[in-house]
């Protein structure tokens, strides 16, 4: 008989509430499953597990401690951040050290020379300062041991390096030898590594690097060039590969007017950037530009980009690093720390840098200079170009020394610079070898040999300001940089506009 419809509906109802049942239990079950697999890749006994598991059971295991190592290692190469990186022991203490602007050598730069090594810079603090070692100063015996025997040679890593050295040391013009004993310690490293006054009101400061102290110091340099009448600056950041970020924020902050916004911090979760202002203010109408190049980056962009977007300086250059963010150091225990990127910094327009790609022109990325140059590049003036064979090189150097020195004997004047040089130049006309026929290739020679012998003898007279101004001739970004604070005017007369004012363009407003 048939059933009805009222029947049928009461029939049906059990085999829905089944099904819906059925469904939820299902979901459940499914909802579990996922949340078992997320904890049991969530739980960090896994790790250790898998360490434990490769340690016993794989055929060419490793110690457990370098299985971590190579486990957090693989960890940090997966967040594709070419910043981060593990560090122990030792490399913990020198990383920090680095960002205190700790000097960890001698603090002598060298130039090899065919009976010794000649000192081209001695640096601030060093142990090299405090024994009385100079610029043009020869070293000739290190531990009794020839330089020309040494140099090069590789130090065995095992080998304790020396707390002290015993140097025999030469010095021109004389020819006096003696002896001196330098004590290997830890040292503050000035950031300020060249200043002088280019001309009576231009001054120049070299800041080579961003770590603590970095932006004191060279308020420091910049207040004695202004007390010698500098009215215009050039800042030199070629090759300041950063360091701390806040002292970017202060290095630019004494040329902007005191609470403008130097570069804000963008950090994770899409929280609004925190702006980090300029916490004094000392030259805000200085006249400055700011030379720049490929080694320019991290906290030395901040303090170039922030004066290229208020407009208080031109950038004279090619593009820099492109470094736009920045790190924090993160201790996992006594020997282990992490250093991570944690942030990306703007700029006070609020943009992102761009990491740079490509090389020469066809650079993109960093900060575009105002003033773009083919080559910016610093270059050692002391020595022949590194196209030169040796036989020209080691023949060069040895008749600029030799010359150097009989300058030297006999007291010729390095002022003016301009006699100085024609002296030198027509003695090494008549040494010019006979095997260089080519009049292009001769003046070439000429120029160079006179350049060096020049030098040579600036060194040895420790007229760092004379050896300052006559770089100028051979830095393209040196004189773009003279040139657009004083084009063609008579700079020992004429003080400059403020650059603003040179460029007709208003100086932006405090964001």
């Amino acid at each position: 008989m048939p059933v009805s419809l009222r029947s049928r509906a009461l029939w049906l109802i059990p085999l829905i509430a089944g099904g819906l049942a059925a469904a939820f239990g299902g979901g459940v079950w499914f909802e579990r499953h996922q949340a078992a697999a997320r904890d049991e890749w969530s739980d960090a006994r896994l790790l250790s597990q898998a360490i434990d598991s490769v340690r016993v059971n794989a055929l060419d295991s490793l110690p457990s401690d370098e299985l971590i190592r190579r486990a957090v290692a693989g960890m940090l190469r997966e967040l594709h951040d070419p910043y981060a990186a593990l560090l122990r022991g030792e490399g913990v203490q020198q990383y920090r050290g680095s960002l205190l602007g700790e000097g960890r050598g001698l603090g002598l730069t060298l130039r090899r020379q065919d009976n010794g090594a000649s000192i081209i810079r001695v640096a601030h603090n060093s142990p090299a300062y405090a024994a009385g070692l100079r610029a043009g100063d020869r070293i000739l015996l290190v531990d009794s041991v020839p330089v020309r025997e040494g140099w090069g040679k590789q130090r065995d890593s095992t080998e304790e390096v020396p707390s002290r050295h015993v140097v025999t040391v030469w010095r021109a013009p004389l020819g006096d030898t003696s002896t001196v004993t330098l004590h290997r310690t830890t040292w503050h490293m000035s950031a300020v590594a060249e200043q002088g006054l280019l001309s009576d009101s231009v001054g120049y400061v070299r800041l080579s690097t961003m770590t603590a102290r970095s932006a004191s110091e060279l308020e420091q340099a910049v207040e004695e060039l202004v007390d010698r009448g500098a009215r215009a600056l050039v800042l030199d950041l070629r090759g300041n590969g950063g360091g701390l970020f806040e002292e970017g924020v202060k290095a630019a902050g004494l040329f902007l007017p005191r609470g403008a916004v130097v570069a804000s911090l963008a950090g994770r979760g899409g929280a609004a950037p925190q702006p980090h202002r300029a916490p004094t203010s000392r030259w805000p109408s200085l006249p400055l530009t700011v030379l720049v190049d490929a080694g320019t980056a991290s906290a030395a962009e901040v303090t170039a980009a922030a004066l290229r977007d208020y407009r208080r300086a031109l950038l004279v250059g090619v593009p820099t690093y492109g470094k736009g963010v920045v790190q924090r150091v993160v201790t996992l225990s006594k020997e282990l720390s992490l250093r991570l990127t944690t942030a990306r910094w703007l700029t006070p327009k609020g943009e992102a840098l761009e990491r740079r790609q490509g090389k020469g022109a066809e650079a993109r990325g960093g900060i575009e200079p105002d003033v773009l140059l083919d080559d910016a590049v610093r270059r050692d003036l002391t020595s022949p170009p590194t196209t030169w064979n040796g036989t020209s090189t080691a023949l060069v150097n040895r008749l600029a020394d030799s010359l150097a020195i009989h300058a030297l004997k006999e007291s010729w004047a390095i002022t003016p610079l301009a006699m100085l040089e024609a002296r030198m130049r027509v003695a090494l006309a008549q040494m010019v070898p006979r095997d260089v026929s080519d009049p292009v290739a001769r003046t070439e020679w000429v120029t160079v040999g006179t350049r060096m012998a020049v030098l040579r003898v600036l060194e040895a007279e420790q007229a760092t300001e004379q050896m300052l101004r006559y770089a100028v001739r051979s830095d393209a970004a040196l004189r773009a940089g003279l040139d657009v604070l004083t084009p063609g005017a008579d700079v020992s007369h004429v003080v400059p506009a403020p650059l603003p004012a040179l460029l007709g363009r208003r100086v932006l407003e405090v964001p």
